[in-house]
């Protein structure tokens, strides 16, 4: 007699949740922008769904029959777009290095109120002076009235490596590039995924 084949379902690991946060998902390797530009990632949402999608989109131009019950996403504009497809891709690359985990996202944010605090500064001007010499007077005395001001745009300190230790906020990676006019450490391009923070985007 050959053995009995089980009629329950296999549940899926995969949850709402975890699919969008854990780097070995089905999504951090999927072509995102063929899978959103599919006519049922659309029809299979609610009316109450596609009007916050709609609501998050950041031109209308990209919206048929916009403030319509009949509202949906120009597709045709869409893959078209090259900011569409460069989110996409980033959003994949993000997922697949994992950092769209919980843990991940509250150490970089740990971290960017560090940068905003001004924790760094003096590693970052050392580093700077290591590097390129004396700073200007003149963008010592700028960084310290954006700091006090409060203006997060302009401080290049705040653009350091979450996942590097406290002592090198700057992680693994001496490329530099040009930040608000000054230069400074290039964090986008870390070797590691450990210490590759982006929450200063």
């Amino acid at each position: 007699m050959s053995p009995r084949k089980s009629n329950r379902k296999r549940r899926s690991k995969w949850t709402a949740d975890n699919i969008l946060t854990d780097p070995s998902s089905p999504l951090a390797t999927a072509d995102l922008r063929s899978v959103l530009t599919h006519p049922l990632a659309w029809t299979s949402l609610t009316v109450e769904e596609r009007r916050e999608v709609l609501s998050l989109f950041p031109d209308v131009a990209l919206i048929l029959d916009a403030d319509t019950d009949d509202a949906r996403p120009d597709f045709e504009s869409l893959m078209n777009d090259d900011a569409f497809r460069a989110d996409c891709a980033a959003y994949v690359d993000n997922l697949a290095q994992g950092r769209h985990d919980p843990q991940w996202l509250r150490d970089a944010w740990r971290a960017h109120d560090r940068r905003k605090a001004g924790d760094f500064d003096d590693f970052l001007v050392r580093k700077f002076e290591g590097d390129w010499g004396p700073l200007p007077e003149h963008m010592r005395l700028e960084a310290r009235t954006k700091i006090s001001s409060g203006d997060e745009a302009g401080s290049a300190s705040r653009c350091v490596s979450a996942g590097a230790d406290e002592g090198s906020p700057l992680g693994n990676d001496d490329s530099h590039e040009k930040v608000d006019g000054r230069v400074a450490a290039d964090l986008g391009r870390e070797k590691s995924s450990n210490t590759e923070p982006s929450a200063c985007k």
